[in-house]
């Protein structure tokens, strides 16, 4: 029984969004640089206001990855910038309560797919792999983009239920093409 930003802080370090990446020992399912960016931005004050939010919330691992799909120069300019990073995390955000399994019974079963919309105001694409030596893995990308290995994300981990939401991890920090 906790909120979406209790689960966050449960499973985080207290860092500052600069140096949550200073350490590579935080485990894959750590929101450390989640949490301070979050704090940065100033969505944990908001994050349960707007009732039931799905966070489709990158790890650490994630924030990693991303830090090495950029390049330390832009990352860091995008860790910087609150309006940005702002709308990149309501980007991964949408209203209701949903679970993975929610969500892939809801897609068009001949493609898989499935779009939400964020509270970015944009739509979040779901796309369920179909086939089965995939191990179900479920790749995650804004808008109408085209996946690129090195900047798609996965879901990867388990969905927690709370009590203002539900939070499913992911293996990236998904950005829309034009903040690449």
């Amino acid at each position: 029984s906790s909120t979406v930003w209790q689960y966050l802080l449960h499973n985080s370090a207290r860092r500052s969004a600069s140096s949550c990446l200073n350490s590579s020992s935080h485990p894959d399912e750590s929101f450390t640089c989640l949490q301070a960016v979050l704090r940065l931005t100033g969505l944990d004050a908001t994050l349960g206001k707007d009732g039931n939010v799905t966070l489709f919330a990158p790890t650490d691992a994630g924030f990693q990855a991303l830090a090495k799909a950029m390049g330390s120069g832009p990352f860091n300019v995008l860790m910087s910038d609150r309006q940005k990073l702002t709308t990149v995390l309501k980007g991964l955000m949408v209203q209701g309560r949903y679970t993975s399994a929610d969500l892939k019974a809801r897609s068009v079963p001949a493609t898989g797919r499935l779009s939400l919309p964020t509270l970015a105001g944009t739509q979040l694409q779901l796309t369920f792999d179909r086939f089965p030596s995939s191990n179900g893995r479920v790749k995650v990308a804004v808008g109408r983009d085209t996946f690129q290995p090195e900047w798609t994300a996965y879901l990867s981990g388990h969905t927690t239920l709370l009590n203002d939401g539900s939070v499913i991890p992911m293996d990236m920090v998904y950005l829309p093409r034009s903040m690449r």
